[in-house]
């Protein structure tokens, strides 16, 4: 089983990737279309051959795209002026860009993590002055933006000596992303202070005075009224125009708003205009200065209220070429190290994803005739139940379009082992994909969505919205659930489902598993939604049902089928129902938890494919893993009392399934390498084959 023949042979043959014709999805050179199925990565530290090798591993498992989450400054305690680039970084980019083209996979870069950026580096860079930390800062900070181009100067411009191109003339280097999880709308607004404050302020009365001609007219128009909350303890000062800007707080639906509403809807205004500005200025320099021909994503960070303000975030997005976001599945994890790793001693619940759909990744309002990206994603460990992950991530990407999900995250050239994440302390990792519970799933899920085994359904709802609703925070007809970050949030999630169906003027929120949920913006068209959408949703059976009819998922009991002519399975709780009938697949077993799939590998539906794929997945922990139940803040929860080590152990599974299909007749297991390793025992009768699968194989062919 290798599917590096689904990549072109060199990544960029026929030229740079651009948006298709309706700007929604992506196109080659050629004008082709072209799906991606990625990885983050963090192996560019290995030199040349072993990331030729690491190239070589994901291409076998269907991956066409790679994102370096990098840091192109020199962020550390050590380095250079604000303007100078970390070189090293830029040597990581370049072999990175060079080994992945060989093997037809296009890489994205993000050259700036404000969040990462470490003290000794702001002081030296003598920015901030007076805030915490520089996100938000490159938004409205001279000296940082200035900076900021340089770095895309001395990345883009030089000749990458690997390959002969700068990178800039690469089409291999498909996507540059301009920064990573930065925003004003975020919470981090909050921590602004002293001259960056002023510096803010200063900008806001410029606004005012452009929008309505003079701070005294503005003053009218608030009717007198004083910020709420306002950071730093500011004060409008209107003699020198320095007008002070709210808590964040106070822009989300349960912020305290009072006589202030005018005052606060200008400013959700003017922390979008800013950030829209800077997102389309960098555009222009990318365009024009530097002359490169990637595509452009503006961002990929969410707010402080995704109900109220993430289309204000992704309208400032809209003047570069990709919207994004960042996405997780978590659970709840405390631990010492609970950021990073995971450590005998931590406390951990096993929430998986099946009876909480509305946490799919994939459940996003799309900016009509933008492609949609998720930079990174992962079912975060140690929730266990992963295998559902990459399968699920295909399926609805397929279904609504979600146009590329970068799985965070690999540092290892092949598989990552249960290893300590330190050096010291037995433990793993959190942000880790090269696992078989993961990337173990990648070999169908990677069919399933670049092949589009899964149809596209129609938009189920289009919104339309005036810039007037976005400033004002008014609710949609349907919004996302909240995004977490288990490093970045304030407080626990509220995990409950909600159950309505929505009203005259609102759609239900189960409406993202059905299909496409779309917006526009500055217009007051009338709104679209479909009429089959309120019938595709049982809220008291807790069943949605896909606009394709190919995707069911039932979150009562946990489990999701699929059922297409070239992609069938189950996954979840399969012992859930005696037996799961799909269209030319029966599969029975009773087990709690697996994930089994049988998609074609020639293309062909599978009542006709002359070789078929299955793929099984489970429960993998490290060896010696061991946890206990315990009680915590009052709930159920599960106490690790020893984490073990290396190799991995994948729960067995016992499945018979029985494929509809008269031109098989034999079935052989393969090992995690896609490998032949022996035979497995089928029947045939009747025009279908009928199989007990092996209890130690992630992979079946079936010919």
């Amino acid at each position: 089983m290798d599917l590096s023949d689904l990549n072109e042979e060199r990544a960029g043959e026929s030229g740079f990737v651009r948006r298709s014709s309706d700007g929604a999805s992506f196109v080659r050179g050629d004008g082709d279309p072209i799906r991606f199925w990625a990885v983050n990565t963090d192996v560019a530290n290995k030199g040349v051959e072993e990331l030729r090798e690491h190239a070589r591993f994901l291409a076998k498992r269907g991956v066409n795209m790679v994102r370096l989450h990098g840091q192109i400054p020199q962020a550390g305690p050590t380095g250079g002026e604000i303007g100078s680039i970390d070189v090293a970084e830029r040597e990581r980019l370049w072999q990175l860009v060079a080994a992945m083209k060989e093997e037809g996979i296009y890489v994205t870069f993000s050259p700036y993590y404000p969040h990462a950026v470490q003290r000794e580096a702001a002081l030296r860079w003598q920015t901030p002055k007076d805030s915490s930390g520089l996100t938000g800062m490159i938004y409205f900070e001279p000296l940082l933006q200035e900076a900021y181009k340089n770095w895309l100067r001395e990345t883009l411009l030089p000749v990458n000596p690997y390959t002969g191109l700068a990178l800039k003339d690469d089409p291999s280097l498909a996507i540059i992303q301009m920064q990573n999880e930065d925003s004003l709308l975020f919470w981090t607004f909050n921590e602004i202070r002293g001259h960056e404050a002023s510096l803010l302020g200063t900008l806001f009365g410029q606004f005012l005075q452009e929008k309505y001609g003079s701070l005294t007219l503005a003053r009218e128009a608030w009717n007198g009224s004083a910020a709420p909350g306002p950071i730093d303890g500011m004060t409008d000062d209107w003699e020198s125009g320095v007008i002070a800007l709210s808590n964040i707080w106070h822009l989300t639906s349960e912020g305290e708003v009072g006589s202030a509403e005018v005052r606060l809807r200008d400013q959700a205004q003017f922390l979008t205009q800013t950030m829209r500005k800077w997102h389309a200025e960098i555009t222009r320099f990318l365009r024009e200065d530097i002359g490169a021909r990637q595509l452009f994503n503006a961002g990929n960070w969410r707010t402080a209220d995704d109900v109220t303000m993430d289309d204000l975030e992704r309208y400032a997005y809209t003047t570069g070429d990709i919207i994004g976001v960042n996405r997780y599945v978590t659970a709840m994890h405390e631990g010492e190290y609970q950021g990073w790793a995971i450590v005998a001693g931590d406390v951990f619940r096993e929430e998986g994803l099946l009876r909480r759909p509305l946490d799919l990744p994939t459940a996003l309002r799309q900016p009509l005739g933008y492609p949609y990206i998720i930079s990174e994603t992962l079912w975060v460990p140690p929730m266990w139940q992963q295998s559902e992950g990459p399968i699920l991530m295909a399926a609805y990407q397929a279904l609504t379009g979600i146009d590329i999900s970068y799985w965070f995250s690999t540092n290892e050239t092949q598989w990552s082992p249960p290893q300590s994440a330190n050096g010291y302390l037995p433990s793993i990792g959190k942000w880790v994909i090269s696992t078989p519970q993961q990337m173990g799933a990648f070999p169908a899920a990677a069919l399933i969505f670049r092949l589009g085994l899964i149809d596209e359904a129609p938009p189920v709802v289009i919104e339309h919205r005036t810039l007037d609703a976005l400033w004002s925070r008014k609710e949609p007809m349907v919004a996302p659930r909240q995004g977490t970050d288990p490093n970045r949030d304030q407080a626990a999630r509220d995990l409950e489902m909600p159950s309505e169906q929505g009203g005259a003027s609102r759609a239900s929120p189960y409406g993202f598993l059905v299909g496409p949920i779309e917006v526009t913006f500055d217009s007051d068209a009338p709104n679209f939604l479909h009429p089959d959408l309120g019938g595709l949703i049982d809220s008291e059976k807790r069943i949605v049902t896909s606009l394709t009819r190919q995707l069911i998922w039932d979150w009562g009991n946990g489990v999701v089928t699929l059922d297409a002519p070239r992609a069938q399975g189950v996954v979840g709780a399969l012992s859930s129902r005696p037996q799961f009938d799909l269209g030319d697949v029966t599969v029975e077993s009773e087990a709690p938890y697996a994930s089994v799939v049988v998609v074609p590998l020639d293309g062909e539906p599978i009542a006709h494919s002359s070789r078929l794929l299955v793929q099984i997945g489970s429960i993998a922990r490290p060896t010696g893993w061991k946890a206990s139940r315990v009680q915590h803040d009052g709930m159920p929860a599960l106490l690790v009392d020893e984490f073990g080590g290396a190799p991995w152990q994948v729960d067995k599974v016992e499945v018979r399934i029985v494929v509809r299909n008269n031109g098989l007749s034999r079935a052989t297991a393969l090992d995690a390498n896609g490998m032949a390793v022996a035979g497995v025992p089928v029947s045939q009768s009747n025009g279908a084959l009928t199989m007990t699968l092996p209890s130690n194989a992630l992979y079946v062919m079936i010919d």
